[in-house]
């Protein structure tokens, strides 16, 4: 039995590792493009651009852990084509690997700006350890540096090029900070954060144009012509599902998978960012976290085994700010009715549906509240808006 597995990021190796602890016979052959092993990418916008070359969080084994759990990793190797009639993968040297089953962990690449002059070398994005280290050589004091989106990634790039003595001006299309995932209440808290560092927000901002020129890029945009050194793009994501679309595999802005990570095709599987996943809402959803690369392919492996584990997690993520930490637990919708409870310093922002019952919640430097809150928001049940927004009552009382 061999399972090969496409994509050797976060989400392709916990599939690898857990496969084999389940199963101590397959074959287990895991494909990187990278020539770096497998690691985690939160560190990417924070401790790598400011010089740790191992933070903790980059989870990076080495090569020879892979070697004693027999998972063959072969790096560098670029798959170009799914044959699933005769199931076989092809690489692009030409080679083409048999499997018995396949898990497509291919994740998501930065999404890139249609405009022109995007394509100048100073014009960069963010989404692996080598754009990482291209970016951290090139921030120095004085590098006047333009963030392209007021997004997670975006303000985490500008927090660390800020404290490495950059000047920072974020270009952001929406009126606030992240605002996809995050109530006004709390964008405006993470604004006063970076303007008190120095950093320039410029809200209501659509970049139009990129002129490259000898000494430095013209920016212009909807709100006026800036001058950057470098122009960082941190503008969302888009899913590496072409390899599923062209061996006919239903895909819609991401592999349509169950909750165990099955495909259209019986032989497939799709694990991480790249898998819009079926939710007990019978909506299919893509996440792009931490959380779904780490824990789906749980479900993933076993599935391959012939055993049910259906992923169904409570959507989580997180971003480090200026020393602040801010969870993100659950849904944010404009419908949502929100609701702050402060603890002195500590901060929890919970979202009441019109019956009353808390659906999503986002918690400033109050970690401890996030396994209560989970426990809450899993129950459903309404809770009264006067116990919920007094900071005598525990939120572990309420659950």
């Amino acid at each position: 039995m061999r399972t090969v597995i496409i994509g050797a990021g976060q989400a392709g190796r916990r599939t690898a590792e857990l496969l084999r602890g389940l199963d101590a016979e397959r074959e287990i052959l895991l494909l990187g493009e990278e020539a770096e092993p497998p690691y985690d990418r939160p560190p990417l916008s924070k401790e790598i651009l400011l010089g740790e070359e191992h933070p903790r969080g980059l989870m990076q084994r080495d090569i020879h852990a892979y070697e004693t759990q027999r998972i063959a990793l072969l790096l560098g190797e670029r798959v170009e084509g799914i044959d699933v009639g005769t199931a076989r993968v092809a690489k692009a040297d030409g080679e083409r690997i048999a499997f018995d089953s396949l898990v497509i962990a291919t994740g998501a690449r930065a999404r890139g700006l249609p405009i022109a002059g995007a394509n100048d070398p100073r014009v960069l994005t963010l989404r692996s350890m080598a754009d990482a280290r291209a970016l951290s050589a090139r921030l120095r004091p004085g590098l006047r540096l333009a963030v392209g989106g007021a997004g997670l990634i975006g303000l985490e790039v500008a927090a660390a090029a800020i404290q490495l003595g950059c000047a920072v001006t974020v270009l952001e299309m929406g009126d606030r900070a992240m605002a996809r995932c995050v109530p006004e209440t709390i964008s405006s808290r993470i604004e006063t954060w970076h303007r008190a560092a120095g950093v320039v927000l410029k809200f209501g901002c659509r970049l139009t144009a990129i002129e490259p020129r000898r000494e430095a890029l013209r920016l212009y945009t909807s709100g006026g012509e800036i001058e950057a050194d470098l122009l960082l793009v941190a503008i969302g994501a888009v899913p590496n599902d072409e390899l599923a679309r062209e061996a006919g595999i239903a895909v819609e802005d991401g592999i349509l998978t169950d909750a165990s990570g099955r495909t259209s095709h019986p032989q497939v599987f799709a694990a991480g960012e790249v898998a819009r996943i079926r939710r007990p809402s019978g909506r299919h959803v893509r996440f792009e976290t931490w959380q779904v690369a780490q824990h789906q392919p749980v479900a993933v492996a076993h599935a391959l085994c012939g055993t049910e584990r259906p992923y169904a997690e409570l959507p989580w993520h997180w971003t480090d700010q200026f020393g602040h930490n801010v969870q993100i637990l659950g849904a944010h919708s404009s419908g949502l009715d929100w609701l702050l409870r402060a603890e002195g310093e500590r901060l929890s922002c919970l979202g009441l549906d019109a019956d009353g019952r808390v659906q999503g919640a986002v918690l400033i430097d109050n970690g401890r509240e996030a396994t209560p809150l989970r426990r809450i928001i899993a129950a459903g049940k309404p809770l009264g808006r006067q116990r919920l927004l007094d900071p005598s009552v525990p939120l572990r009382q309420l659950c």
